[in-house]
This record gives C-alpha cells, sequence and structure tokens, in this order.
C-alpha cells in the first residue's frame, strides 16, 4: 500500500515538471519576438529583410494589366480550325504482282472507259424518188380448148345421167323430164375440184342446185359444180386451176333429196349446154 502511494506521487511530479518547462519555453520566445520586433527586424530568425525601394512599387495600372494578363493567360484558348485536307495524289499503278503468281482481282489494272463516239454528221434530206405505179396484172389461166379434157370433180357413181333429148326419170319430182346435166354420188365432204384451169364467175346458191360455183374456163366453156357445202374455197374473179379444190359435197337442195348426197355438174359452151361425158376424161 505504501509503495503504490509513493508511484502516484512521482507520477504527479513528472506532469507538473513537463508543463513548467512547457511554460518557460514558451516566455522565452515571446520574450524572443518582442525585442526583435522592437529592433525593426521582423524576421523571428534573425534574417535580414532588404527595404524596397519606390522605384521596385509599379504603379496602379501596371499591376492591373499584369493581372489581366494572368487571368488570359488562365483562359480556355479557342480551338484552332483544322488543317485543310491535302489533295489525293493520282492514283498508282499497283506494283507487278510477283513471279508464279496469278494476279489476283486488286492486282488487276482498271481498264479506262472508252472515250465517246463522235456524233454522226447531220444528214441531209434527200427526198426518195417517188416509186412507180404498181401495175396489177391479171392473173391469166389456159383456156379450155375444144379437143382438151376435164378431170372428173369427183369420182362415184352416176345417179342421174344426161339426156337432153330423151325424158328420164326424176325420183325427186316423182316424174319424167329431161336432163342437161349429171348427178355424181358421193359421201358429204368429198372434195370436189375444178375440172380445168378458169376463174370464178359466181359463187350462190338456189333451190334447184343449192350452194353452186360457175368457173369459167375460157373459149366460151362454162362449168357449174352444185350441191357444195356452205364453206366454198374460193371466191369471184379468182384463178383456179385444173384439180383444185372449190369445195365439198354438201346436202342436197330441195330438187334433189331423193338422190341423196351427190355432185351436180353442168357443163355448157357459149350459152348451149354439152354432154360433160364428151370432155371428161376416161375413169
Amino acid at each position: 500500500m505504501k509503495h503504490k502511494t509513493e508511484d502516484s506521487i512521482f507520477r504527479k511530479k513528472g506532469f507538473f515538471v513537463a508543463l513548467y518547462s512547457s511554460l518557460g519555453a514558451v516566455a522565452v520566445l515571446a520574450l524572443v519576438i518582442t525585442f526583435s520586433s522592437l529592433n525593426g527586424n521582423d524576421d523571428p530568425y534573425g534574417a535580414e529583410v532588404a527595404p524596397v525601394g519606390a522605384d521596385d512599387v509599379l504603379p496602379y495600372q501596371q499591376q492591373a494589366q499584369a493581372r489581366a494578363d494572368e487571368e488570359t493567360w488562365f483562359r480556355p484558348r479557342p480551338t484552332p480550325s483544322p488543317p485543310p485536307m491535302p489533295t489525293p495524289l493520282p492514283t498508282q499503278p499497283p506494283p507487278p504482282p510477283p513471279r508464279n503468281q496469278p494476279p489476283t482481282q486488286e492486282m488487276m489494272p482498271v481498264p479506262e472507259a472508252d472515250p465517246p463516239a463522235p456524233s454522226p454528221p447531220p444528214e441531209v434530206y434527200d427526198p426518195e424518188p417517188e416509186p412507180p405505179p404498181i401495175v396489177v396484172v391479171p392473173a391469166t389461166f389456159t383456156p379450155f380448148a375444144e379437143n382438151d379434157k376435164m378431170v372428173w370433180p369427183v369420182i362415184g357413181e352416176i345417179v342421174m345421167d344426161y339426156d337432153a333429148y330423151a325424158v328420164v326419170y326424176d325420183p325427186t319430182l316423182d316424174r319424167f323430164a329431161i336432163n342437161e346435166d349429171i348427178r355424181i354420188s358421193a359421201q358429204e365432204g368429198t372434195p370436189v375440184r375444178a375440172g380445168a384451169d378458169g376463174r370464178v364467175l359466181a359463187v350462190g346458191n338456189n333451190v334447184h342446185y343449192g350452194n353452186y360455183v360457175t368457173v369459167d374456163h375460157g373459149n366460151g366453156w362454162v362449168a357449174r359444180y352444185g350441191q357444195l357445202m356452205d364453206a366454198v374455197m374460193v371466191s369471184e374473179g379468182e384463178i383456179v386451176r385444173t384439180g383444185q379444190v372449190i369445195g365439198g359435197v354438201g346436202q342436197p337442195s330441195y330438187f334433189g333429196t331423193m338422190l341423196g348426197t351427190h355432185l351436180n355438174f353442168r357443163l355448157t359452151r357459149n350459152g348451149g349446154v354439152v354432154n360433160p361425158h364428151l370432155v371428161l376424161t376416161e375413169r
């Protein structure tokens, strides 16, 4: 217990010794500073400060200008404009490809465009001469002569023969009368051919011959081909040749119904009837 009391006393004494030492140091320092101020020396450490002359003090305007220059220096400067881009140099041809290596697409030179072709000189208007008038030469045919022969228009049985002097029986009219043509039996649609060269005089229809075609064979010879189909294959004024199809066998007219489908062939010379057997070829 005794030792503990002594330690506390010594600790308190050490604290006060340190406190008093610090106070003394502060008092000495204050005396030194005060003494220096009284001697005209502002430097507490005894450094001498040289007095400033009147010439060294800048006028008020110069100081203001210096401050303005300082502020200008620290202001942000405008960004300078970029320099203009240099004009590109003309493209140089690519270097030749290495040896023993085929050129690539990049190595191939770009072909230059062909210069535009010069414009042709303006044409001088030169009126063409008028063509000569077209002379239409009518088609001709070889006229039928007396000793010539005609081909049979159709091949078939004669169901009613020619007879201009004696009467023959007509089953459709149920009577006997003279007959100035021949009736040749044929199936409907059988081609009907021209007996000789000629020119079509007429294409018509009536109750006696039905649809018919009349052909002028020349030298006064005229033939009529009757009981034809509606679709006649020639027209008036047309030139026909020997054996040319002019139509087809059709349905018989009112005056030939009892004879079935057949061709009615009538031949005249200079308006007078002629027996067709005299000019038709032998069958």
